[in-house]
């Protein structure tokens, strides 16, 4: 009898065990976090001894005696720097150890999809207010809290951040101002899921998050020799599309050449900007179901120059900040610009993929383009469509 009571307890105590793990890894109420670090590796003699810009990232750390995190809620570890496109979907078969967001490749609850909008690159966070530290960290493969006490007290960022049940989050850790090049966060509350949008048109809004006096004091890595890659802290954008039919040109679609979309201000202020479109299928030939090869380019001008009195060109010079030119599609136009993200392989900013019936099919997408201390990025969210019918 009193061998079958000790069995019983054991079966409760396991089955309680086993109910604590399936609670484990569910979150009630989650926020959904996605972050980016934008500090890069320009080394100076000016900044050689400045914290390696490789962390780690944690949320509601514990400390030991010495003052060293030893662990915490969340732990995002060789955070590296950004990508310069920021897929819509995790890199499920990638297994590189330095992580270039969180989540990333982690193993975590992924956000979900949210009113069409697939969340997949965003992970699932307790809500409410929570302690953020950033730690500089080696640069090596040594996880964060097998490195020594000394080499986990290196710390960046400390903060608290308050984050409201069901909103979706991006944080950037960038340089607040240029000349001392001291590290903040930047937390955008995004409103995409929110707006009511067409499955027609492509969306994007766009963000100069650089350092404050970054343009006239900020150093460009001393292997770019490229021209026109500083921008002003006001500038006016303007689009073209562009077919690739034949592949090796980038041909203009009629009535969508330099396009003025919108004012770009350098602003830390985490404010969602405006999002401006264009259509999906620009092109009235098109099939409406995929809509062939193409790039989107994009014309920075200072004010007061438009497309039409454009004195600039890559080839022409530095223009002083007045003027920039960023390509995204998946070859290189048939001129040069001073920025090149591939991102779709077969058409830029638009998802092209297979889906029902269909070998391409091509999808509207929300965009945010960020220029910060001298790079372009690109951030493409996805929204649901049909699985492929093979």
């Amino acid at each position: 009898m009193y061998h079958r009571f000790i069995l019983l307890f054991l079966l409760v105590l396991l089955a309680g065990t086993a109910c604590r793990k399936t609670e484990f890894t569910t979150i009630s109420n989650p926020a959904y976090l996605r972050v980016f670090n934008n500090l890069d590796y320009n080394i100076t003699i000016d900044n050689k001894d400045a914290p390696l810009p490789f962390l780690t990232f944690l949320m509601d750390p514990e400390m030991n005696a010495d003052g060293a995190p030893v662990k915490s809620l969340v732990t995002g570890d060789f955070l590296d720097k950004r990508a310069t496109w920021a897929r819509p979907y995790p890199d499920a078969a990638n297994t590189a150890t330095y992580q270039t967001e969180y989540p990333g490749t982690a193993k975590v609850l992924a956000g979900p999809i949210l009113n069409g909008y697939d969340l997949s690159s965003w992970a699932q966070i307790p809500s409410g207010k929570h302690r953020i530290m950033f730690l500089s960290r080696p640069l090596s493969t040594v996880p964060f809290y097998e490195l020594s006490n000394d080499l986990r007290k290196t710390v960046l960022i400390d903060t608290v951040v308050d984050f409201t049940a069901g909103e979706v989050y991006t944080m950037h850790v960038l340089e607040q101002e240029a000349i001392h090049k001291t590290a903040g966060i930047y937390v955008r509350n995004e409103t995409f899921v929110k707006q009511p949008v067409s499955d027609s048109l492509v969306y994007v809004n766009f963000y100069n998050l650089s350092s404050e006096g970054y343009f006239q004091y900020g150093k460009l890595a001393d292997n770019d020799n490229r021209a026109n890659v500083k921008i002003r802290d006001t500038m006016n954008v303007f689009y073209t599309l562009n077919s690739m039919k034949d592949p090796n040109l980038a041909k203009p679609v009629s009535g969508y050449t330099g396009v003025y979309m919108t004012p770009l201000i350098r602003s830390l202020v985490a404010k969602v900007s405006p999002y401006y479109s264009f259509p999906l299928f620009p092109d009235t030939s098109s099939n409406r179901i995929f809509t062939g090869n193409t790039t989107q380019l994009f014309t920075f001008l200072a004010p007061g120059y438009t497309p039409e009195n454009n004195p600039f060109y890559q080839y022409s010079g530095d223009s002083y900040g007045r003027f920039s030119e960023l390509s995204v599609g998946p070859t290189s136009p048939s001129f040069d610009v001073a920025f090149k993200i591939p991102a779709d392989q077969l058409t830029g900013m638009i998802v092209s993929i297979r889906s029902g019936t269909y070998l391409n099919r091509s999808f509207a997408t929300v965009n945010t383009i960020e220029y910060v201390n001298g790079r372009f990025f690109l951030m493409t969210i996805q929204r649901k469509y049909e699985p492929p019918v093979y």
